[in-house]
């Protein structure tokens, strides 16, 4: 869906409709979240734009690169249609992974605010 969404005026767009406005829980708390950006960092990179993603979340690309990864392995799983050790190793260093990054990524914008 990233691929063919856009931004305009830092809102996500599907065709002329917004499917991501402002942040509820910067709008509430004043704060960014730990995912605040991601959305429209994973937009800028389907769309090419490598340096408005790490503008917009600094941990957009190395989650991307995880999404990508996380989908080639339940494609293979799903084509062999069997669980293995490989893949249950994976399942975790993906979501342990995911974690440090977005909590790395909140530290790392807090401390450079």
């Amino acid at each position: 869906m990233s691929a063919i969404a856009h931004i305009k005026d830092d809102k996500v767009y599907l065709t002329n409709n917004i499917i991501i406005g402002k942040c509820a829980v910067k709008e509430v708390t004043g704060h960014e979240c730990p995912s605040c950006g991601l959305t429209r960092s994973f937009v800028s990179i389907s769309n090419g734009r490598f340096i408005k993603s790490i503008n917009y979340n600094y941990a957009g690309l190395p989650l991307y690169l995880l999404v990508i990864c996380q989908i080639i392995n339940s494609s293979i799983f799903l084509f062999r249609k069997r669980y293995n050790l490989y893949i249950s190793k994976f399942n975790t260093i993906f979501s342990v992974g995911i974690c440090f990054i977005i909590i790395a990524n909140w530290l790392l914008r807090i401390l450079l605010k």
